[in-house]
């Protein structure tokens, strides 16, 4: 037994654990001190069961990750190759100040919610190097015992090791995409609440919050691809798309490209002030410029004041101007959509609707009790859930009734049933219909964001990967003032296939272009043990994914 490395709850070690430590403390040195100070991503796994194919490119069906003396060895390697282990505080993280300053984050192409191990990586994660970790998942197979245990003595004993819990709602996991012999919605459904229920006690404890528990919800994009035609009709701008027309208040007006402002406001902020068009529906879509011309004179000529005026802003990426209609979420709620006319990189013309069928429709019935958007609705009951849900569906009809039948399909076919869906989580897990309404703690995050294999999603609209397409994903990762610029670098070190472990610096103001986050990458082979492997094969014989039936 070797008594070098060692952590705080060991005596010894073998020869085989010593010498994989003395190897990964000697190449950890080799690596700049910002490797320990803006470490972000620290993965025990890789690779993904869940097959969302709209992850991460790197999420194969394959899933490797450290054993629990692996995961040992190398935050034992870390602990004693970092600059600060002499240091109080944590001996990584410390000079992450841009994004949550000691916290990890155990996932980027994988679910840790799977990882057999979680609960030694926690406890690990912060006794030996400092820090908090915070677990985000699509959830796992209530089926599975093991993992139950290891969750509830998560939640029983290592609380004060967490750095928050989120549950991502979406619908393209297995579960709920795959209806079959060995998936269902409704086990899905069970698999959620059971997660929710586990860590409910740390939930009323922590609080709701992105940085303590949340749940967040995530929908499809409603794309449609159609003719776009700006143009210009007695001085005034058109554009039309579809059966929507917008025609300026104003005449001779002039466009500039807005920006994002402040990428912290999650109600959008541009760096322009808007242009203000009447927003006219149309009962049937128009599919030829002197039709539109022809139909915009009479609005023209008549009385546009009676329409709605809305706020329009023109803004670029990488495939050309794209007009941005109400991105803002307001007291009256979003009603924002997004227009894409062919330049000379976008070869497909379009529409992207961004409107929050349920956030709008929660918001309608705060106001309806006398509540602010954002305000805490303590006294709420399941009946007041079941209006919301309820207006949603009415607006549904609206839609239908004014020849919008892409929103009234969308509400009634994508969002309603996750709603539905996650009104029956709460309730199976014994939380209140206050937290339903706890903007905190239910987060409509909008449609998903052009990343990982999500391009296709977008149907043309541009043909790069990554690329934002909407206000919310500028903000988000754009290139000018996003969130991701200013969080700037951070290191990622990762379980790898073939007993290997990854290191990369990623540049997260990178992440909109074309050659990606990463700006330095090394493979570390490990010789001694092996890591240990789920395949898509493991599902025919053990629990792992939310949805599975049993068999």
């Amino acid at each position: 037994m070797k008594d070098n490395y060692l952590l705080t709850d060991e005596k010894g070690i073998s020869e085989q654990d010593y010498l994989e430590r003395k190897l990964l403390v000697s190449e950890f040195k080799d690596l700049p001190e910002e490797f320990f100070s803006k470490l972000r991503h620290f993965q025990p796994q890789i690779g993904c069961l869940n097959g969302c194919k709209i992850c991460s490119k790197f999420a194969g069906a394959r899933v490797e990750f450290w054993s629990e003396a692996r995961l040992r060895n190398i935050i034992a390697a870390l602990k004693y190759a970092s600059p600060q282990k002499d240091a109080s505080g944590s001996v990584i993280t410390y000079d992450r100040k841009e994004h949550r300053n000691s916290v990890i984050f155990p996932y980027l192409d994988n679910d840790i919610g799977n990882y057999p191990y979680l609960k030694q990586f926690i406890d690990l994660a912060y006794c030996e190097l400092g820090v908090t970790t915070r677990i985000s998942t699509v959830s796992y197979s209530r089926h599975n015992n093991e993992l139950n245990e290891m969750h509830k003595s998560i939640n029983e004993h290592s609380k004060n090791a967490l750095g928050g819990v989120r549950l991502s709602f979406t619908p393209y996991e297995i579960g709920w995409e795959v209806q079959n012999g060995k998936f269902s919605r409704l086990d899905y459904i069970f698999d959620m609440a059971n997660l929710l229920s586990i860590y409910k006690p740390y939930f009323y404890e922590s609080g709701a919050g992105s940085r303590n528990m949340c749940v967040e919800i995530r929908y499809k994009p409603l794309v449609k691809n159609s003719s776009v035609y700006v143009t210009d009709v007695l001085g005034h701008i058109v554009i039309c798309t579809g059966n929507y027309l917008w025609i300026s208040r104003e005449r001779n007006i002039e466009f500039v490209e807005a920006q994002i402002a402040d990428p912290y406001n999650h109600n959008i902020v541009l760096s322009e002030k808007p242009q203000y068009f009447y927003s006219i529906d149309l009962y049937k879509s128009i599919d030829n410029i002197e039709e539109v011309k022809k139909i915009s004179h009479k609005f023209i000529i008549s009385n546009l004041e009676t329409y709605r005026l809305v706020e329009v802003y023109m803004m670029k990426n990488y495939d050309g101007e794209y007009y941005t209609i109400e991105p803002s979420i307001t007291e009256e709620g979003n009603f924002g959509i997004n227009v894409y006319p062919i330049t000379e990189k976008r070869y497909l013309s379009g529409y992207i609707i961004t409107e929050r069928f349920f956030l709008n429709s929660l918001i309608k019935y705060k106001k309806i009790k006398k509540l602010n958007s954002l305000d805490e609705f303590p006294d709420a009951t399941w009946k007041d859930i079941y209006e919301v849900l309820a207006l949603c569906e009415k607006s549904a009809i609206h839609y239908k009734e004014i020849g919008k039948n892409e929103k009234y399909e969308y509400i009634i076919n994508e969002v309603l049933p996750m709603i539905n869906a996650y009104v029956s989580c709460l309730q199976m897990a014994g939380f209140k219909p206050k937290d339903f309404f706890d903007y905190r703690f239910s987060i409509d995050t909008g449609i998903i964001c052009n990343l990982g294999r999500a391009l296709t999603e977008f149907r043309g609209l541009t043909n790069k990967e990554n690329e934002p397409l909407t206000p919310v994903h500028e903000r988000n990762y754009g290139m000018h003032n996003s969130k991701m610029t200013q969080e700037g670098v951070s290191w990622r070190l990762s379980c790898n296939y073939n007993n290997t472990i990854i290191v990369e610096k990623l540049n997260m103001f990178d992440t909109a272009s074309e050659k990606g986050q990463v700006s330095f990458r090394k493979i570390i082979s490990l010789h001694g043990g092996e890591d240990e492997i789920y395949s898509s094969k493991d599902l025919e014989a053990m629990y792992l994914v939310p949805g599975q039936r049993i068999q």
